[in-house]
């Protein structure tokens, strides 16, 4: 006769008892698990606490190798920061972020400028955003848009500590680096 309530150690029922367990723990614990590797973006140098949160079809977590990466209309949100891109694969040292990589046709960062609170949007086929340095590098008919600025080229190195743009052409005689300046205020 079976006990109504095995216990763990009774060889006979632990171990799918278990394990439905360890099912039950995953599909609890899986939201939780896919945003910690973003625990770091949401602390700003001013110690408040922004949410950062991502929409996406699917995600995989490989908490041991530290990738996350995020499938099918990926949208990241961060305060006023947003990153949309068909891939968004997220790289971690120690479980903090310290590259984000987005691919789409295109991927798109928009993010507003600190002093001016003017939109700036990036686009290209793949964006590399490297958080520790503060730096986006776009390749792929990249883009990088502001209001006094637009700069078109097959790689764009965007640093956001200095504000400043690295622009370099492609192959082909029309994939030159463009750059329009707007005129200014007078």
């Amino acid at each position: 006769m079976h006990p109504r309530h095995p216990w763990p150690n009774d060889p006979r029922r632990a171990p799918g008892r278990w394990l439905g367990a360890a099912r039950v723990a995953r599909r609890l614990l899986l939201p939780v698990c896919l945003l910690l590797p973003l625990a770091a973006l949401a602390q700003p140098p001013d110690g408040d606490a922004l949410p950062v949160e991502i929409a996406a079809d699917r995600a995989e977590v490989d908490e041991r190798q530290g990738i996350s990466t995020y499938h099918g209309d990926v949208v990241l949100t961060h305060g006023e920061m947003t990153l949309e891109a068909d891939t968004l694969t997220i790289h971690t040292r120690e479980r903090r972020p310290h590259t984000l990589e987005a691919h789409g046709a295109p991927a798109r960062l928009e993010a507003p400028d600190p002093e001016t609170g003017a939109m700036r949007i990036a686009t290209a086929a793949r964006i590399d955003y490297l958080l520790d340095e503060e730096r986006v590098i776009l390749v792929g008919a990249a883009r990088v848009q502001t209001p006094t600025e637009d700069a078109r080229a097959e790689r764009i190195t965007y640093d956001l500590r200095s504000d400043s743009i690295q622009a370099e052409r492609g192959e082909g005689e029309d994939q030159r680096v463009r750059i329009t300046i707007q005129p200014g205020e007078e």
